[in-house]
This record gives C-alpha cells, structure tokens and sequence, in this order.
C-alpha cells in the first residue's frame, strides 16, 4: 500500500482512504452489473468515473470525457497515465448508465448507512432522542423537447398555446439531524404506461403520495425501527397517508395549513380564546415561540387514531413583522407523548430537506442538467450522486468533523471539493483500486 494513501496528509487521499477502509466502497462497486454485451471497460470503472464526477461537481458526461483525457483523473480512476488519450468515452458511461441495474445502487445506499449506524453516528438521534425522516416530492428537471419513455407529461399553457411537459419527479427520504444528514433511498413516480404493466387498472400517472407510499414500504423492510418518525408536507395529513404510518409502527409529525379541514379545523376551535400551552425563547434563532397544544382529537373520518395538533407562533427578536405561524399534526403513540417545543422543532427541520439536499443538488450538484435522458440513466444517476452525497456528508462532518458553519453549509463543503481538486495535481501513481478491494 504507498505511503501516501495508508498514512495521507492531503484531503483527498484521505477522503479515498475513508470510503475505503470505514465504508469498503471499492468492494462495493465490484457487485454493480449492466446489461452491455462484451464489455471491454469493467462497470466498476464506469461508475468510479461517475462517483468522482459528482464528487467534483462535473457539469456533464462530455465535462468527464475531458478529464478522461487528463493525467491526474487517469491515475485517479486507477489508469496508467496516457496524457490526451481519454480512458474511455462519454457515449461509454452513457451506454453503461443506460443498463447499469439500480437495485446494488440502493444495496451501497443501504450498506453506507448500516455501517455509519455501526459506528455510532446516528446513535443520538435526530431530535429529542428520536431517528427523523423528511419525506418529500423533488423534480429536478423538466423539458418541452426532450423525453423518454418514462417521462411524465402534463399539458402548460404557454404563450397562448397548450404544451406537452415532460419531467421526472422523485420522492426523496433524508435522515435529519443537527450534525450529519443523509439520503436513505428514493423513488421515482410511475408513468400510466408503467402503471398497467404492473397490472393496475388506471388512466393516470402516479401522484406523490402514491410513490411515497411505495417509498415508505420499502423504506420499512430495509430499515425497520431504525426509524422513529417521518415529517411530512400539507400534502400528507390524510387517512390512507396516516393509517399506514402507525400500521407501520412510525409516529409522523405532519404540516397542516387549511383550517376547514380536519384536524385542523377542530383544533383551531378548542384553541379558540384558551391561554398558550407552552412559552419560550429561542436564543441561537433570536425567537420568541408561543404555542398551543390540544390532544385526543378524532374527527378525521379516514383515520381511525387519536391526533395531537401543535400551533406555534413565532415572532422574531427586534422586529415589527407579525409572527409566523406553524401547525403540525402529530400521530403515533410515542411521538404524540413529545413536548411541544419537541414538536415544533422537529417540524420546522423538515426544511432540512430543502435546504441541504434539493438546495444544493440545484445549485452545486447539477442535477437540473441531464446527465444522460433514459429511462435507467436518470435513476442510475440519481442514486450514484445520493451515494456521494452521503459520503461527502459523513466525510466532512464526522471524520474531519466540521462544524456546520458559516451558516450555509454549501460553503463548507465547496471550500473543502475545491482543495480535493487541488489535491487530484499531486496523484504520482495510479491509486490501486485491486489493492484495495484485496484489503477492505
């Protein structure tokens, strides 16, 4: 093994050293498969390629062509170093992207966070000793041109005429928490087309909550009681939504906005002229929370359980502005038992999701631009970035173990991809890939 990556002083051997002896990610990327036909590029390689450019922040698969062709991302990728002459083509990952099977994706998805539980870094929790997952719909692109066959469609008015809009809309789970966030899986909305073939009777493609009841399915299977509670959008507080999440055994703590529906509705009249439940002061926001708590309602017609609603005003120190107000609906044994300043703050984390994943896949990850527009490629891509992802997460805030500052976290972690690309120039020798699947 060289000196430089057993006993590493510059960030990127480092980072290569992590996901190989925490994580055995070079052993994982030899289970990937496709469906290519005599192969003379090995899979494993492909999606190494891949891994490192979401790692950089590649703008595309041509963008990777040209690094192919440079000595440093040559021996990164484990070549011997042929300056000007690509390692192997952008129409090669595209060919493998196409027929690359997602379910190993998902398998070093699932190993990433298996491991990392192991080593205790969730073992605190997300917020008040619990496990939290936001559950949300993201759509990263969309087209009036371009699509495949498993595009979605709807029709948009536009400039006086009704367009065809293709677009791909996933639903993504994220572990929360107040140090180290990661991906745990996602799925993609079916088109009416897949819909039939898998033998459902409709004339519809699928809707949000129909894929994140898939989603939490599977999500259940895999993870079990590792998770304790989900958080969830205005778009889930219903029977169906509901019944399943405490069949399931998990608690949810759920947005709810419209104050003519249920339990809502209800709530708001036991609040109606009744003094506050809870006070206080949020020194690091700067906030003065005021909250209203009612239990033991039942009104909802479609769920059969008791539901606990949480109203929190929020008025911020030194200001003039009205306060804000949120209302979250809480169901689960367990969760319902939850302060309500407990509550609150694990509704407001769901942001989380926005914020640290949908932020910055828009803005620094590239995932609005098509990599490759098939119907394996958008999902391969998808999971192989939620891989890196998640090991950038877990690279930088438990094994260098920085702080979550300044305040946007995009920051800490550009400043420390920009010092790995720095890091690529001092690669004397091809980083021994084989070595390392001997050794994990």
């Amino acid at each position: 093994m060289p000196c430089w990556l057993a006993q590493p002083r510059q960030r990127l051997p480092q980072f290569l050293k992590y996901i190989w002896k925490v994580y055995g990610l070079p052993q994982a990327l030899r289970t990937l498969e496709d469906d290519r036909r005599r192969p003379q590029i090995p899979t494993a390689d492909i999606v190494r390629s891949l891994l490192f450019t979401a790692v950089f922040r590649l703008p595309s698969l041509n963008a990777l062509e040209g690094e192919l062709k440079r000595t440093p991302f040559q021996r990164l990728v484990g070549r011997r170093a042929e300056p000007g002459r690509k390692v192997f083509s952008a129409d090669t990952v595209a060919r493998d992207l196409d027929s690359l099977h997602h379910e190993p994706l998902r398998q070093i998805l699932y190993g990433l966070i298996d491991t990392a539980e192991r080593n205790k870094v969730f073992r605190e929790g997300s917020y008040a000793a619990r496990r939290v997952v936001a559950l949300d719909g993201w759509e990263p692109f969309s087209s009036y041109k371009r699509h495949c066959e498993h595009c979605l469609v709807r029709v948009i008015r536009k400039n006086g005429q009704e367009l065809p809009q293709y677009y791909h809309r996933v639903v993504v789970a994220l572990l929360l928490g107040p140090h180290v966030e990661t991906v745990l899986d996602l799925e993609p909305l079916r088109t009416v087309d897949l819909r039939r073939q898998e033998g459902e009777t409709t004339d519809a493609h699928d809707g949000e909550q129909t894929a994140a009841l898939r989603l939490l399915e599977r999500l259940h299977k895999v993870f079990g009681t590792f998770i304790d509670i989900f958080v969830l959008d205005a778009l889930y507080p219903n029977g169906p939504v509901m019944t399943r999440l405490t069949e399931l055994g998990y608690g949810a703590v759920i947005t709810v906005k419209k104050g003519t529906d249920e339990p809502l509705k209800e709530a708001l009249a036991l609040m109606q002229n009744a003094l506050p439940s809870k006070v206080w002061d949020d020194e690091h926001r700067r906030e003065h929370i005021t909250a209203w708590d009612v239990d033991d309602i039942e009104t909802l017609d479609t769920f059969k359980g008791k539901v606990r609603v949480v109203r929190a005003e929020v008025s911020s120190a030194g200001t003039t502005e009205a306060p804000t107000t949120w209302c979250a609906a809480v169901i689960g044994e367990r969760t319902r038992k939850l302060s309500a300043r407990a509550v609150h703050t694990i509704h407001r984390s769901r942001w989380h999701l926005e914020n640290t994943a949908f932020n910055q896949w828009t803005q620094h990850w590239h995932l609005t631009h098509v990599y490759r527009h098939s119907p394996g490629a958008v999902i391969a891509v998808l999971l192989l970035w939620c891989v890196v992802f998640d090991l950038m997460q877990l690279f930088v805030y438990r094994r260098l173990r920085r702080p979550r500052v300044p305040r946007d976290p995009c920051e800490t972690i550009r400043a420390l991809v920009a010092e790995m690309f720095q890091d690529l120039g001092n690669l004397k020798a091809p980083v021994p890939w084989l070595l390392l699947v001997d050794t994990s």
